[in-house]
């Protein structure tokens, strides 16, 4: 890194892996009399080698546009790479599993023991996909031990999927979760709020590993995503209410005159907002790259019925901007939110676009959000944005970044400075 750098790394539950990074944060701050921290999130990463590259490209891209932003060069900015712990997914180059591997229930028993935690219910999952295609007493007991594995409740636009997930007939949850090649069936192909796209896996429509699943093995592939994406919806809640607003408090403690400014990726922006909201310390400006939760999380009565976005209140606690990157590219085949369409029975023409309730931020930008400016485009190096402090400025990056992941480019880095330095 080109910038001064340290990590803070906690645990499922938001507390310090190693307690002592919280001081050695506060300390490298103090030390460096920095005038701003920029505080970093991965998202759908397991290993800290995978978040460390994740942020030495990003802060490369920084360093190589910092001249071209006015007063960039002039702060004393510091990193803090903040990692904790989600599932991991299958990785990129291995997503066009068809190619080397033929037999899809393999590959299913591959992402079970890479995405279930526990070992014994991951052996037990394993051990009835054998049986998936031709006994509903398996399909059964498969869906029972997802469900076991599932957090106990969950808030937000997407709690019908979820109590569906939990008490629908595991016949009817196969059904939903099949991919059958139409639109309506296989949302991916569309793009969506399956923004989360993992760790770019294939989308279907390019013959990815799920392209060549038979119906029910690819249900059970599905309902796999599914449920990993609620296990990471509340672990990324925790950590960034507890985790990482406790490390804002102490950051502030130590410089209280240091600009605090969060960015965050994918599941990333859903703990970084979630952190914002949590935090007695100020937050100076909030970047959300492709963030995987709901285009309505910060909207004001979204369904029409006085709902307000669980994030809601954020805006107004940013003392500069929030900077909300999103694109038609984010295709993703995490099939989350399009799966929580059909189990919420409410699938229809366009699904994850900015109509469907289970559409994502990542997809659409902030939607019926009172704070938020009227959406503009993610620009080259060099231009000039309008960004004001305590509303929501949606990018379309459709020019500049290409999927999910690609969210390390310089135009990208070039936005998030701008509004650090506008903050």
């Amino acid at each position: 890194m080109r910038l001064p750098y340290t990590e803070v790394r906690f645990d499922e539950k938001g507390a310090p892996a190693e307690p002592d990074q919280l001081d050695e944060a506060a300390s490298l701050v103090s030390e460096k009399n920095a005038t701003d921290v920029i505080l970093l999130s991965h998202g759908w990463n397991n290993t800290p080698a995978q978040a460390r590259d994740l942020y030495e490209r990003i802060v490369a891209s920084m360093v190589a546009v910092r001249d071209r932003v006015p007063g960039a060069t002039e702060r004393r900015i510091v990193i803090v790479g903040m990692i904790w712990p989600s599932i991991q997914w299958a990785a990129e180059e291995d997503s066009g599993a068809g190619a080397g591997i033929q037999d899809d229930a393999a590959v299913l028993a591959a992402e079970v023991r890479a995405r279930v935690e526990d070992d014994a219910t991951a052996t037990r999952l394993v051990a009835l996909i054998p049986r998936l295609r031709t006994d509903s007493a398996a399909q059964s007991d498969f869906v029972a031990l997802l469900r076991g594995t599932l957090p106990r409740s969950t808030k937000g636009e997407d709690e019908a999927a979820f109590t569906a997930l939990k008490t629908a007939d595991p016949s009817e949850l196969f059904e939903a979760a099949k991919d059958s090649g139409s639109d309506a069936a296989a949302p991916a192909a569309v793009g969506g709020a399956a923004d989360i796209d993992p760790a770019g896996l294939a989308p279907l429509e390019a013959g990815g590993a799920a392209g060549f699943f038979d119906g029910l093995v690819s249900a059970a592939r599905n309902l796999l995503n599914v449920t990993t994406y609620y296990t990471m919806k509340e672990r990324a809640g925790v950590v960034g209410r507890k985790g990482m607003a406790r490390l804002l408090g102490e950051l502030h403690a130590a410089a209280p005159d240091a600009r605090l400014h969060l960015v965050g990726h994918s599941f990333g922006g859903r703990a970084v907002t979630a952190a914002a909201l949590a935090a007695d310390a100020p937050v100076s400006s909030l970047s959300l790259l492709q963030a995987a939760y709901s285009h309505f999380g910060m909207a004001h009565d979204w369904d029409d019925a006085g709902t307000d976005g669980l994030f809601a209140a954020v805006p107004a606690r940013i003392r500069g901007p929030v900077l909300v990157t999103f694109t038609h590219n984010d295709k993703a085949v995490g099939v989350a939110y399009p799966v929580a369409s059909r189990l919420a029975r409410q699938v229809g023409a366009g699904l994850g676009d900015e109509n469907d309730p289970y559409g994502g931020i990542g997809r659409n930008g902030a939607l019926k959000t009172p704070a938020s400016l009227p959406a503009t485009d993610l620009i080259e190096v060099g231009g000039a944005y309008a960004f004001r402090a305590g509303h929501v400025s949606s990018l379309r990056a459709d020019a500049f970044v290409s999927g999910h992941s690609d969210i390390a480019g310089r135009q990208v880095a070039y936005a998030v400075l701008t509004a650090i330095t506008s903050a």
